[in-house]
């Protein structure tokens, strides 16, 4: 910093790791720099009769932190009911978030409810700017998917569930024909990425006959008190 008003000439030097010294001639003059090199970076000012007023230093180092904001490629949200993942982007000392390019946030951890293309800049500790991007998209409706058939045994063809980011809790029951339970399955604190209610196709201990089995799935949302059965059918074959 410096009062500029009797200053004559700005001259900037440069040390590199070596100890080698020269003036950076294309900076001549120039009140602020962009400073890229590891090494000592010095200003030099002067008046009108080349006496030096005053001069100052800074050993610029490059940054040995490797840690960055780690966040998903996209997310699912439900503006309506203000569903949204939490996003813990790791420890930092600073956070901006925004949504095509309004600020939103400066907290650690952030909740998007909206659909759109998110940014993320952290500060380090050591006052370094990382910056990530991740995008949002809208679903609102509690979804399931498992597969239409089945073969007992077959690790390539088995009874797996799936579920989206809004089903907390899940109930599965299978039938036979004759309206009998055969399979029950109760889960909570669902995964979205994870299977679960797996069913190899017995009852009993014992493979069941091939044919078509009744499916009902209950599905949940515990926050926003959302509720949805879904009936199916399921084929098994052997």
């Amino acid at each position: 910093d410096s009062d500029f008003l009797n200053v004559a000439q700005i001259q900037w030097w440069f040390t590199d790791l070596n100890g080698v010294l020269r003036q950076l001639t294309s900076e001549l003059n120039k009140q602020s720099i962009n400073a890229s090199l590891e090494g000592t970076y010095e200003v030099r000012i002067f008046n009108s009769i080349g006496c030096q007023l005053g001069f100052d230093r800074v050993l610029l180092m490059r940054s040995m932190d490797s840690t960055r904001p780690i966040v998903e490629e996209s997310y699912k949200v439900c503006p309506r009911y203000e569903i949204g993942p939490t996003i813990n982007p790791g420890v930092f000392d600073g956070y901006e978030w925004y949504l095509e390019n309004q600020l939103v946030s400066t907290s650690p951890i952030y909740k998007p409810t909206l659909p759109g293309n998110y940014s993320l800049i952290v500060t380090s500790a050591e006052g370094c700017t990382y910056s990530t991007a991740f995008m949002t998209e809208e679903e609102c409706e509690l979804r399931v998917s498992y597969p239409n058939a089945i073969q007992p045994g077959n690790p390539d063809k088995e009874f797996l569930i799936y579920t989206n980011f809004l089903v907390d809790e899940l109930k599965v029951s299978i039938f036979n024909r004759w309206g009998e339970l055969i399979f029950f399955c109760e889960q909570s604190d669902l995964i979205t990425s994870e299977s679960t209610c797996v069913w190899d196709g017995k009852y009993l201990g014992k493979s069941i006959p091939n044919g078509s089995y009744a499916i009902r799935i209950d599905l949940e949302n515990l926050e926003k008190k959302i509720t949805k059965i879904q009936n199916g059918f399921v084929l098994v074959i052997e």
